[in-house]
């Protein structure tokens, strides 16, 4: 400091220097001292994040969403990012963040992750890198293992799993693919091709009056529009059938599939099949 030309030393008693380098360091900062110069040299400068408490309360939800113990991916990560920001918060800061917050967002995984960090960390680099994907993949469908080259689109959690979005080669289709049921995963030296399009259509639904009432929006692009018996007719996009069926499902006799045709068959048959299914009882 007595080198800067800026600073005039004899401004300045020792006793002061001395003081404010205690003041300093017992705010954080880190300062060494070298004996054979007599010089201080700050290493490091504490930094302080000043949050709004709704902002602290929101910081806990997300960091607690996503279950440890599941072995979900990033969970780990998340965990020790939030120790680290942790400390860097003021004491009232820090008892916010401590605090229940009453609100959570349930992310219940199907699976336990644990063993398929492995897999995940290479379709994630997959994706990055615009690389194919081969894979041997069970189906329960089929109850078979089947050996299948994709290209891989996007990596989520959704509905208790993670997934993988990915254009199957043997399929000719976009499809979802559950991360736990990939048996075997390598990326292959080969450029994957552009997004075929995400594969979405368009349904209607017939819904009572009851559900028409409650059901708010629930659908990509939803429209709804009134009947007159007080009934409604919903249009909106899904991108997986599958999904679809099983939702209309759980509405029960409340709702009737119109569109498009083919799954409206499909619903008949499964009608059928569970009126058998429960015929007599």
């Amino acid at each position: 400091m007595s080198e800067d030309h800026r600073f005039d030393w004899h401004h300045y008693s020792k006793e002061t220097i001395y003081r404010d380098i205690k003041q300093l360091r017992n705010s954080g900062f880190k300062i060494d001292h070298s004996r054979k110069s007599g010089t201080y040299e700050i290493k490091s400068i504490p930094v302080r994040l000043d949050f709004e408490p709704g902002e602290i309360v929101a910081l806990a939800v997300a960091c607690r969403t996503i279950p440890e113990e599941a072995g979900m991916p990033y969970a780990k990560e998340l965990s020790g990012a939030l120790n680290k920001i942790s400390g860097l918060l003021s004491p009232e800061s820090k008892q916010t963040l401590a605090t229940n917050p009453y609100f959570q967002m349930k992310f219940k995984p199907v699976a336990d992750y644990s063993s398929h960090q492995g897999t995940i960390e290479k379709i994630r680099r997959a994706i990055a890198a615009g690389r194919e994907i081969e894979m041997v993949y069970y189906s329960a469908k089929s109850d078979k293992e089947q050996k299948r080259v994709v290209d891989p689109y996007e990596l989520y959690f959704s509905e208790g799993g993670v997934r993988l979005e990915a254009y199957c080669h043997v399929k000719r289709k976009v499809l979802e693919f559950r991360v736990d049921r990939i048996r075997e995963l390598k990326v292959l030296p080969i450029q994957a091709g552009a997004p075929v399009g995400d594969g979405s259509f368009t349904f209607k639904l017939w819904l009572d009056q009851r559900l028409a009432r409650s059901i708010g929006e629930r659908f990509s692009d939803q429209k709804t529009e009134l009947n007159e018996d007080g009934s409604s007719t919903l249009t909106a996009r899904s991108t997986n059938p599958f999904r679809l069926i099983l939702q209309v499902l759980a509405y029960g006799e409340h709702a009737k599939l119109l569109e498009p045709v083919h799954l409206k068959r499909r619903m008949a048959v499964i009608a059928e099949q569970m009126d058998k299914l429960y015929a007599g009882e």
